[in-house]
């Protein structure tokens, strides 16, 4: 990345978009996404932004505090926002894309992308089917009884033997319900699993227990997790939103090198703007790493301010601003 961005104003703006039914996250169902956008100018009257979007059920703060966190930064002063610390991982996140002025020029095509499926069975098989049967999909598990996560398994993979599906429980299983699901499906299909149990330990030891790759996720969300190299380990979940500094992100990425091991740059349902900043990001990074594109979450969005590329400038200057410099 180039010199800081020398900024000399910054706005505050508040977003909500709609999504098109509601959505559950690890146990919070919610029917519209808000976050704030970060906007500095410099005095040739340039902008850079950033993005602040906790994520219900996943992430350490709120938007509340996030919001209290920035605003108090501000109001500190513009030219101090580089020296600040121990900032809550969706501020930090923002902070660093807007320092470091990272650009939203970056456009991502589906075919960058691998398609996320979640929601109803039935809607989920039409979907997979609509999309000409890809041969590589991500699928959220956890979500419903193991039995049924199971059949959906059988179903997908009898309609396209040459399907790999990526798998993510979110830590939702027991270590039973893992061991069930595995044992009953063909793991031969199984690209990787993120996260099946909440204990790291017991997801290396169904892992082995059942030569499948497993996947890091909230695992790298802790500020004290010093990765130890493991067999199993296939890929590196990398949510910058809930990792929060860039440099973190680098340290993960710089594993993933030194590991051989695939790298998944993923949104946390951000707006259009966090959407192609990851992408450029992600960009950026697969000149060291096998880095893929978990971007797909954009369509559970109605149409509304900030989900068009193309109308970001005319967006903003409608939403509500909290704060401004003077």
């Amino acid at each position: 990345m180039s010199a800081l961005f020398q900024a000399t104003q910054a706005k505050l703006f508040l977003y909500k978009i709609p999504f098109t039914c509601p959505l559950t996250f690890n146990g919070q169902r919610i029917s519209l996404r808000k976050g704030l956008i970060l906007q500095l100018q410099d005095k040739q009257g340039r902008c850079s932004f950033g993005e602040i979007a906790p994520l219900p059920g996943f992430s350490s703060e709120n938007l509340a505090q996030a919001t209290a966190q920035i605003i108090t930064l501000l109001e500190e002063g513009i030219s101090v926002l580089n020296q600040q610390s121990g900032l809550y991982p969706s501020v930090q996140f923002a902070l660093d894309n807007a320092l470091q002025h990272t650009p939203l020029t970056k456009t991502f095509a589906d075919s960058d992308i691998i398609p996320l499926l979640q929601g109803d069975n039935s809607d989920l098989i039409k979907e997979y089917l609509s999309l000409n049967k890809p041969p590589l999909i991500k699928l959220k598990v956890a979500r419903q009884s193991v039995q049924q996560d199971i059949l959906l398994f059988k179903k997908l993979t009898a309609l396209n033997p040459l399907l790999a599906i990526r798998c993510d429980a979110n830590q939702g299983w027991e270590t039973e319900q893992a061991s069930r699901f595995f044992s009953q499906i063909n793991t031969q299909q199984l690209d990787y699993i993120e996260e099946p149990t909440p204990s790291f330990r017991d997801n290396l030891q169904l892992a082995q227990r059942y030569q499948i790759g497993l996947a890091l996720d909230e695992t790298l969300q802790q500020a004290d997790f010093c990765f130890q190299e493991s067999k199993q380990i296939k890929a590196l979940i990398l949510k910058p939103t809930l990792i929060g500094s860039l440099s973190r992100v680098q340290y993960f990425i710089n594993i993933a090198s030194q590991q051989q091991l695939q790298v998944s740059i993923s949104s946390s349902f951000e707006s259009i703007i966090g959407l192609l900043q990851l992408a450029y990001l992600a960009d950026s990074y697969k000149k060291e790493a096998s880095v893929s594109l978990g971007l797909d979450t954009l369509k559970y969005f109605q149409p509304a301010l900030l989900t068009d590329k193309n109308r970001i400038e005319q967006d903003l200057q409608r939403l509500e601003c909290l704060w401004r410099s003077h």
